[in-house]
């Protein structure tokens, strides 16, 4: 009786690094890819191989006995491995199957351990796991964050949030695919809660209007995602529909809690993110974007106004000034300053003090 066995080869991050690297890039990797696959079964007379665009292929083997078909597909799967230059690749097997039905058997299962490769990582063969729990609850629970940073419109946070959670739940024991598809599911359902304005007359969500922002077909198109990189450049460009920007609202809130708080010597990046209910990461990119600046020179620029404004108009102390300014000592604003203003805070007062 013959059996079947199924291969799915697919190159490691393949859109991630199409966007980071160029198309010339990719036409090369595909070409060296295919080639090396077809390469590898032309040898084998019981071997076929069937494309995937854009970067899978589906190679089945055939043979009388299953122990030595899986020894010689996972022997292909590693000289393929081994040949392809310039990207890493994922093979993942499936079992033997035999019957007139073995070959789509055996294609289907290639594909499921493929799903597996969420869960595992890439650059690796992959062997068909267990099925793995279904019935289970996330290890954590980020609603409120989450919330939290879609309410101050932190778009980059939330991504990043989900991201980070995504990781965390996939190195749970015995996961199935499926289960972590379903969790992600619920956390963006729960994002479009929380970003639609459309409630119906009892308070609950519009979900006519909620679907039109994330439509079923996406959510059903996010369960054939098995790459980690790919799966958080698909939630870029959800959350980019569902969370319009609103850097200006976020950077002005930053801005007026610096303008208050500058004087606290403790005041840092992640204070003030905590305050507006931003990532750090966030509030250093709106600087850089919106002010042409970084968030510590715009602080030093707070800091430095306000003692320049005390050394001019007073006879305080320059350890005074220098408190009343953020600075923890006398040595550390004086450096600061001379390196920024270009002269000491003593000969600052002397050329400016008015009075």
């Amino acid at each position: 009786m013959d059996f079947a066995v199924g291969a799915l080869i697919d190159i490691d991050d393949y859109v991630a690094s199409t966007q980071a690297r160029g198309q010339v890039w990719a036409r090369r990797q595909l070409d060296q890819a295919d080639h090396t696959v077809r390469a590898a079964t032309r040898g084998r007379p019981t071997a076929s191989c069937t494309p995937l665009p854009p970067d899978e292929w589906l190679v089945t083997l055939a043979g009388d006995d299953p122990d030595t078909l899986m020894g010689e597909v996972t022997a292909m799967a590693e000289e393929i491995r081994a040949r392809i230059i310039g990207a890493t690749v994922t093979v993942s097997l499936g079992t033997p199957h035999a019957g007139p039905g073995g070959l789509a058997l055996a294609e289907r299962e290639a594909r499921r351990t493929n799903s597996y490769k969420l869960l595992l990582g890439g650059d690796r063969v992959i062997t068909a796991p267990s099925a793995g729990r279904r019935e289970a609850a996330p290890p954590v629970r980020i609603e409120a964050e989450l919330a939290r940073r879609i309410q101050a419109g932190d778009r980059n946070g939330v991504a990043g949030l989900l991201a980070g959670w995504v990781d965390r739940c996939a190195q749970e024991r015995d996961l199935a695919p499926a289960t972590l598809h379903n969790w992600l599911v619920g956390e963006l359902l729960f994002v479009v809660d929380v970003v639609n304005k459309g409630r119906l007359s009892g308070g609950s969500t519009d979900w006519v209007d909620a679907c039109a922002r994330l439509p079923i077909e996406e959510l059903i198109s996010l369960t054939e995602i098995h790459e980690r990189s790919y799966l958080r450049i698909w939630m870029d460009e959800t959350l980019k529909r569902l969370m319009p920007p609103r850097t200006r609202d976020i950077l002005s809130m930053a801005e007026a809690y610096m303008a208050t708080n500058y004087a606290h010597p403790r005041l840092r990046l992640s204070t003030v993110a905590e305050a507006v209910s931003a990532s750090p990461f966030y509030i250093s990119h709106l600087f850089a974007e919106e002010r042409g600046t970084t968030f510590l020179r715009y602080l030093t620029g707070l800091r430095l106004r306000h003692a320049r404004s005390l050394l001019s108009t007073s006879a305080l102390p320059i350890e005074v000034v220098a408190g009343r300014s953020g600075y923890l000592s006398a040595k550390a604003f004086r450096g600061v300053f001379k390196r920024h203003v270009g002269c000491s805070p003593s000969e600052y007062r002397r050329t400016y003090r008015k009075g």
